[in-house]
């Protein structure tokens, strides 16, 4: 292969890059002030525009077949780069809402840790399991037992009526009124205006 022939086969790549950039400076200048105007009536930032602008034209530059896309029509042309500036500003909302989403999340865990082992939350958290301690107490014998076994020895239905010398229904239905109860205490709490964990 002679030199001129190798000279034509790496070049032909950059021939289409070169008609590629081409093809974009040449959409910019026709619509890079609509793209500008566009975007300003969206309510979108000054700063914003001139990145979403060269984002939208960067783009440009990767989309397979742009030539083939792109037509002698003005106005198809602007519909397309307008498109894509929506999407742009689209995604970047999507984003900016899930990036909110999970700084307040964050701020929320923090703040809940910093609260965690305030004074005032260790004591309303001796003072919640003082009452859960006391319902615990008040319920009915059986009751009682085969909640503590379940719940503080993990014992499953099974064994604990074994343990008991009872069924295993007797058993389900003595931690269900057990359960009940710590609910109608919860609320009883929450209507009190008592914090619960």
């Amino acid at each position: 292969m002679s030199l001129c022939q190798e000279e034509k086969v790496v070049s032909l790549p950059s021939r289409k890059k070169l008609r590629r950039r081409q093809l974009v400076e040449k959409l910019f200048g026709r619509h890079a002030r609509a793209l500008y105007v566009f975007l300003r009536g969206r309510s979108v930032p000054e700063e914003q525009i001139n990145d979403i602008t060269q984002e939208v034209f960067a783009h440009l530059m990767v989309v397979n077949g742009l030539e083939e896309k792109m037509s002698d029509s003005l106005g198809s042309n602007r519909s397309y780069l307008l498109t894509m500036a929506n999407n742009m500003l689209a995604n970047r909302h999507r984003k900016s809402r899930v990036r909110r989403a999970y700084s307040a999340a964050q701020l929320a865990v923090e703040r809940e840790r910093r609260d965690e082992h305030s004074p005032e939350r260790i004591v309303e958290a001796q003072l919640e399991l003082e009452a859960i301690k006391a319902v615990i107490l008040g319920m009915r014998p059986h009751w009682r037992a085969a909640f503590v076994l379940h719940r503080f020895h993990n014992l499953n239905y099974g064994e604990i009526a074994v343990y008991m010398g009872l069924t295993k229904k007797q058993v389900e239905h003595y931690i269900l009124r057990a359960l009940r109860k710590l609910r109608q205490a919860r609320r009883t709490i929450q209507n009190s205006g008592e914090h619960w964990c």
